[in-house]
């Protein structure tokens, strides 16, 4: 135990006051299943490993983010493929390989994902850490948030952890007699399965107010917090053109969207002369937010793949508002 403590506390002294207020929790899902969180790392600090500290709920089991280094940066690295400021933490027992330094991207969505035996987070009253350890009340709490549904009564684990918050400087000393209203409010039947708790831009201050609810979870990516540009639409497309190179071996090709509702996606591939070469299935019933169809490039149809392939994608809104079809176009390069 002293092993211990001391080396918590080393690892507490290793990472300087700068380094603590660039690391925030930026988004939150406590109803998705796994939970996750996502980090990022802000302001002048160039780089950062957070490998060896926690992303916790401190109630129940939680183990460090991963064996090897993960290093986040303060802007996006284009040679990377996933938006080097961001972390996504699932709390998960399933054995998934971390996507560290040395592994890379493995599932190929764009997002770093990090995979953590931890308890999972409460859709009621929960806090979430990024800690040098388990212990909330040692001086290592790097950034803290606190949710709640306010429903009249907190839990009193959650209640310790949040004064032990208050003690270190990481979230606000309400007045409230309760401590859920010094609590971001997550509604009287908690987050949805597809909403999060996200920051909002501007400075930390600690508090509630840093944080929005949204029904667009952007893990790796920025948040959406007010998409007015989507208030009329169903889906947008992230680019007008995909370039994908046709090599000898199968590849994949991501063609990325965003929906502003849950809706059904259907997507069809057509040659240059209008020739249907690939038609996916109805995929049903899918999240607001973004959504990544993947395929193999030897699943369209034809010889010779090359040259410009129109894409359409139909999205049907769950709500009823009709459907709307977008069309960007896929250009095929040979590279054999």
């Amino acid at each position: 135990m002293i092993k211990y403590n001391l080396f918590a506390l080393l690892l507490i002294l290793s990472i300087p006051a700068q380094l603590r207020g660039g690391l925030v929790i930026n988004e939150i899902s406590t109803s998705s299943s796994p939970n996750w969180v996502e980090v990022k790392l802000t302001g002048n600090i160039e780089s950062m490993d957070i490998s060896q500290l926690m992303v916790t709920m401190y109630y129940g089991k939680s183990e460090k983010i991963a064996d090897s280094p993960v290093t986040l940066k303060n802007c996006n690295d284009p040679s990377t493929p996933f938006d080097d400021r961001f972390a996504v933490i699932h709390f998960t027992s399933i054995p998934l390989p971390d996507e560290t330094d040395e592994a890379g991207d493995l599932n190929g969505n764009g997002v770093r994902d990090l995979y953590c035996d931890n308890y999972g987070l409460w859709n009621t009253d929960t806090v979430v850490a990024i800690d040098t350890d388990k212990d909330p009340g040692n001086g290592g709490i790097i950034d803290f948030v606190a949710l709640s549904n306010r429903d009249g009564s907190i839990h009193t684990s959650i209640a310790g952890y949040i004064n032990k918050a208050v003690e270190h400087g990481e979230w606000i000393n309400c007045t409230s007699e309760n401590l859920q209203n010094c609590a971001v409010d997550i509604g009287p039947s908690g987050l949805n399965s597809y909403s999060t708790a996200a920051r909002k831009p501007g400075a930390d201050t600690n508090s509630p107010d840093d944080f929005a609810i949204t029904p667009f979870a952007t893990p790796g990516r920025e948040n959406i917090i007010d998409p007015q540009k989507g208030k009329r639409k169903i889906l947008r497309h992230e680019s007008k053109k995909i370039t994908h190179l046709y090599r000898r071996n199968p590849s994949k090709i991501s063609i990325p969207v965003f929906l502003y509702e849950q809706s059904s996606l259907k997507l069809r591939i057509f040659s240059s002369t209008g020739i249907p070469v690939y038609s996916s299935d109805l995929i049903q019933n899918i999240n607001p937010g973004y959504f990544i169809f993947t395929i193999s490039d030897r699943d369209l149809k034809g010889k010779s793949l090359t040259g410009i392939y129109p894409i359409k994608i139909e999205a049907v809104a769950r709500s009823n508002r009709g459907s709307e079809t977008s069309t960007i176009l896929l250009i095929m390069v040979n590279q054999k």
